[in-house]
């Protein structure tokens, strides 16, 4: 194990260096892990798996998790993170940015020039929405992160007919009911308030009336 955690260390030393971006990202092979989201054991998981899929794509996805945005636009910081540091091949602009803000509640995914015209937006919003969703709904953000990096992983290798070799156990698909919103309360009382209000008209009338005829 120390030979192989000693190798993966050697091949991807050095795959994003620094510059003056604005959010100080410290990557640990193809992850920043900002907001402390994996766990060791998760992370040297999905950078072997981040690995395989470079090795044999030459495709690069970049998992970032911060705390907090600080006021800048989740699309914009993806977007420079993809610039900054150079995310894949330089030729081939096949690098995958995958963003997620805690503080904002917020996440964002943004693809190279060379992934666009290959990655039908359904396909990705279906990750997304059916397989990342569901866990942060949940409070489970690190197997959200997880399943959904396992996937675009495969989304990606795929594109190159390649399989990408799953380190790790990618978490299972969950269905999570919507909590009850208490907003919709109050379209259910309109009617019966509106129903109320014509009743108690009804019974002033009918006294009225009463009244007249005595």
């Amino acid at each position: 194990m120390i030979k192989k955690v000693l190798f993966l260390t050697l091949m991807i030393i050095g795959l994003f260096t620094g510059s003056a971006f604005a959010v100080d990202l410290t990557f640990d092979g193809y992850i920043a892990d900002q907001a402390n989201l994996l766990s060791p054991e998760s992370k040297e998981n999905l950078n072997y798996t981040l690995h395989d899929l470079n090795k044999k794509t030459t495709a690069t996805i970049a998992l970032v998790t911060v705390s907090t945005l600080k006021g800048e636009k989740i699309e914009k910081m993806a977007s420079d993170i993809m610039g900054e540091y150079k995310i894949g091949d330089e030729k081939k602009d096949n690098g995958l940015v995958f963003l997620i803000s805690i503080g904002e509640r917020q996440l964002q995914v943004i693809l190279g020039d060379g992934l666009v015209d290959s990655i039908e937006p359904k396909t990705l919003e279906n990750i997304i929405d059916k397989n990342v969703l569901p866990y942060f709904e949940a409070g489970q953000y690190e197997n959200g992160v997880l399943r959904g990096t396992y996937l675009m992983a495969d989304m990606v290798a795929d594109i190159d007919g390649k399989k990408v070799e799953h380190f790790g156990v990618v978490p299972d698909n969950i269905q999570i009911k919507k909590p009850f919103n208490k907003n919709w309360l109050w379209l259910l009382l309109i009617p019966l308030v509106a129903v109320i209000a014509v009743i108690i008209v009804k019974v002033e009338d009918s006294r009225k009336n009463k009244e007249q005829n005595s």
